[in-house]
């Protein structure tokens, strides 16, 4: 995976400098989006870094919120930058006839480069998916897979738009090429969007999960008196659940304690990857 982002970095560079010299809108939409990509997947290799060498001490809840927020950042720069690549599409207009010369083949050429480029990382990607480690790592290997998929379109808008004589043809071209990029960062922004919104919000977790909880409260209802409150959230891979349990008060210490750690060990045992904390109170 490092090799791939090594690539993608050497890349970057001249890929911007030749789009900016033929004025290829669909180059220049690809770099924007290419650098942001860049550094999601460094951020998600620095953070899979420090969860391996567990150097997370300072983060008492893990480093979901961090991940999170930068997802969301991302997907703002995105969204911007397509905005930019449409404006500057609005205005434009067909142009003359063009002399197509060696700057037009190099773009081909590092578009092609380009679509191999974002190839390359998607099988080590899916191997880091499945270690579970990190949300940033699962996004991004879904919008690899969007965007190779987009990049064999825009690769030959970009050789249609390099190599055609005609301005009209051109600027089609051009046209089809900003759409494609344009669906495949809108992808990547609503894939960003989805996984980091709901756990920035500490919305609760999903049914399925809930209804495993009530499940695990209904099996030990009978040694409890009450349930004082039941809250969960997402940050992350990390699931958190917070149970308030009522006894009665002059029940024994070492048995409230014995029935609260019942409950949270079957909830993490129903719930994997799942942390519970289980506070006894006074029932009313």
């Amino acid at each position: 995976m490092l090799s791939a982002f090594a690539y993608d970095l050497l890349l970057i560079g001249p890929y911007l400098w030749v789009g900016l010299q033929v004025g290829s809108l669909t180059i220049l939409g690809e770099v924007l989006r290419g650098a942001l990509m860049i550094t999601v997947g460094i951020i998600s290799f620095l953070t899979l870094r420090k969860i391996h060498r567990n150097e997370t001490g300072g983060y008492d809840f893990g480093m979901g919120k961090v991940e999170q927020i930068l997802s969301l950042s991302v997907a703002v720069l995105l969204t911007a930058s397509i905005i930019f690549i449409w404006v500057k599409l609005l205005n434009r207009s067909p142009g003359g006839p063009q002399q197509v010369g060696f700057m037009n083949y190099l773009a081909i050429g590092l578009a092609f480069a380009n679509l191999c480029a974002n190839l390359a990382p998607i099988v080590p990607l899916y191997r880091a998916m499945k270690s579970g480690k990190s949300v940033l790592v699962a996004t991004q290997f879904r919008a690899k897979i969007t965007k190779s998929i987009g990049s064999v379109v825009v690769t030959l808008c970009v050789a249609l738009n390099q190599l055609s004589s005609s301005g009209a043809i051109v600027l089609w071209a051009e046209r089809i090429g900003v759409v494609f990029v344009t669906l495949v960062t809108l992808h990547a922004v609503y894939d960003f969007i989805k996984s980091s919104l709901p756990d920035l919000l500490d919305h609760t977790l999903s049914e399925k999960l809930q209804v495993k909880i009530n499940q695990v409260l209904a099996r030990h209802y009978s040694y409890y008196d009450a349930l004082k409150w039941c809250r969960s959230r997402q940050s992350g891979t990390n699931i958190e659940v917070f149970v308030g349990l009522g006894f009665a008060g002059d029940m024994n210490f070492a048995q409230v304690a014995r029935i609260a750690k019942a409950v949270g060990d079957d909830i993490e045992a129903s719930i994997p990857g799942c942390r519970a904390t289980v506070t006894p109170v006074i029932a009313d």
